[in-house]
């Protein structure tokens, strides 16, 4: 969209309202400079909250999270047991 002297413009609306909001920024008035793009990171946060979305990148690697978790503590314990019944 072009303003006036055909410099871009850009109008802006909350989330939680219907109405755009009043003044029109330009082009000049934009002070944030793009870093870094990670493609179709995006998909991710939109499947996360699909219930599929949300077992696959959350309960799937929390859930093996938690087994080795529990194997390397159990190893340890089996460990720690064996040196106490040799004494």
């Amino acid at each position: 969209p072009s303003g006036e002297n055909g410099e871009p413009e850009y109008v802006t609306k909350g989330d939680a309202n219907e109405d755009f909001d009043p003044p029109k920024i330009s082009d000049k008035d934009i002070i944030g400079k793009v870093r870094l793009t990670i493609p179709y990171l995006g998909y991710l946060a939109f499947a996360a909250k699909k219930p599929w979305g949300f077992i696959l990148l959350v309960i799937v690697p929390a859930t093996i999270f938690i087994y080795e978790e529990l194997k390397a503590v159990l190893k340890e314990l089996r460990k720690r047991m064996g040196k106490h019944s040799q004494c």
